[in-house]
């Protein structure tokens, strides 16, 4: 009896669900023994067989466990954590010294399905009648040491399909662990875009349809809110592309021309306003942008239609000789192909045009050269045309389509920083490690614009994460 519960214990901890299995029911006697809610004691982080199951996604184990032998998914172990966390923590947990490596990590997705099917048996599982005379049922809002709930395990794991159940559930998505983080940014930290873009829409959807109480505590709270509030980076990200495409339908201009004009005025749409009422034509040429013609009748937004481009040279196909099917020259005589302006090479048929407004013309390697330097030395929101003299500014479309990933990745972090620092209303916290900026907000009933940041009077700022700063101390 005591070495079948030793094997078994080791077989949990271990992750061998075959051989747990085959012990559990080839011994009636240690079967009907087994208290699945009791504690391995303290060498084991005092966890049960209960969260050894849910660690490994043992199904067949769990629904006997939760059904005919009375396991509680809400008990919890040294670090407060119950079988939903434990459960929502992927199969990276596998990894722990504690745990053998599972065949089943060679197999995300069928993990993450095992682990969909296990969390819908403990959100149907009904424990003991309650006070009210409602059933106990699996606390999905539940909180660990870290205050963690098990939503922001399941996002920082990327398991769709159990964040999807949590939700049903009512699982909590602005709910904030001990890095004042929400599970949409741990999925965007862990780098699960679809699903923390998501969980985002979600939570503005959410937080929309939210009708707020109109009692006379909570006017009087909003009388008193802070005239400043801290931003993390999807919130910046969020603010800048905001601003963007309001300008942009405001101006009718494309995307891109509304962000340069913007960049150009310190991201004050009061200025750029101004600025364009009084001359627009000069705005966009001391901007580097051209003068944007109106749409067509029947649009209202630029993102939507080509920009404009300055009509290309063709090039014939006629002038391409080939000498065989994997190998093509080009006769040394041809005048109807356009030369790279860098390197003063032919540009190739075969090569995808880098098209800019202003007409200039060089192949892509130069092209991926010249972005490559301009992001690595850190003048990402600034970058011209390369040609002699030509103020032209690159587009976004035509450095995402010509760069690596990882560089574009960077220049994505490179204009976010250019965002906060050429904009007066926004500056990073200067605590260290800290991405967080903070934002002067303008109070008063009578704006109309939430966009324009008026300086206040040195006031002290906290970023989000309780690190204070006074804002006068950063005004160069």
């Amino acid at each position: 009896m005591g070495n079948t519960a030793t094997k078994f214990r080791k077989a949990l901890v271990g992750g061998d669900e075959a051989l747990a299995w085959q012990l559990y029911e080839g011994n009636p006697q240690f079967r009907d023994g087994l208290d699945p809610n009791a504690s391995y004691g303290e060498q084991y982080q005092h966890n049960t067989a209960l969260h050894y199951v849910c660690r490994h996604a043992m199904t067949r184990l769990l629904r006997s466990f939760l059904f005919s032998k009375e396991g509680n998914p809400n008990k919890c172990n040294v670090h407060n954590e119950t079988c939903l966390h434990v459960l929502c923590q992927g199969p990276q947990i596998l990894l722990l010294p504690e745990g053998a490596l599972s065949p089943r990590l060679a197999r995300p997705q069928r993990d993450e399905q095992r682990r969909a099917d296990c969390l819908q048996m403990i959100l149907s599982w009904t424990g003991a009648r309650l006070d009210g005379g409602q059933y106990e049922k699996a606390k999905v809002n539940s909180s660990d040491n870290h205050h963690s709930t098990c939503l922001h395990y399941a996002a920082a794991a990327g398991m769709k399909s159990c964040v999807e159940l949590l939700i049903q559930s009512e699982a909590d998505l602005f709910v904030e662990d001990e890095d004042k983080l929400t599970p949409c940014d741990h999925a965007e930290r862990h780098h699960h875009t679809e699903l923390a873009l998501s969980l985002e829409s979600q939570m503005v959807f959410s937080s929309s349809s939210a009708q707020p109480s109109n009692t006379d505590g909570e006017t009087n709270l909003l009388q008193f809110k802070e005239p400043y509030e801290g931003l993390k980076l999807q919130d910046l990200r969020r603010l800048k592309d905001m601003l963007i495409v309001e300008t942009a339908d405001m101006l009718q201009a494309p995307l891109f021309t509304a962000e340069a004009l913007l960049r150009a005025h310190d991201w004050d749409r009061e200025k750029l306003l101004e600025a364009w009422m009084s001359d627009a034509e000069g705005c966009c040429q001391r901007s580097g942008v051209t003068m944007p013609t109106p749409p067509p009748s029947g649009y209202n937004a630029w993102d939507t239609l080509p920009s404009p481009r300055t009509p290309r040279t063709p090039r014939s196909p006629l002038t391409l000789t080939l000498t065989s099917p994997t190998d093509s020259c080009l006769s040394p005589g041809e005048e109807g192909l356009a030369s790279c302006g860098i390197c003063l090479c032919s540009i190739s048929v075969f090569e995808d045009p880098v098209d800019m407004s202003c007409g200039h013309e060089f192949c892509r390697a130069c092209w991926e050269g010249f972005l490559n330097v301009k992001i690595q030395e850190g003048d990402a929101h600034n970058i011209f045309c390369p040609a002699y003299e030509c103020y032209q500014l690159v587009p976004v479309h035509v450095i995402e389509s010509v760069v690596s990933r990882e560089m574009d990745q960077r220049y994505l972090q490179f204009d976010i920083k250019a965002f906060v620092e050429n904009n007066p209303a926004i500056r990073w916290c200067p605590a260290a490690r800290c991405e967080r900026a903070v934002r002067l907000t303008r109070p008063g009933p009578g704006d109309s614009d939430p966009h324009s940041f008026p300086l206040l009077p040195s006031p002290a700022v906290d970023c989000g994460k309780g690190h204070l700063f006074c804002w006068s101390v950063f005004i160069s």
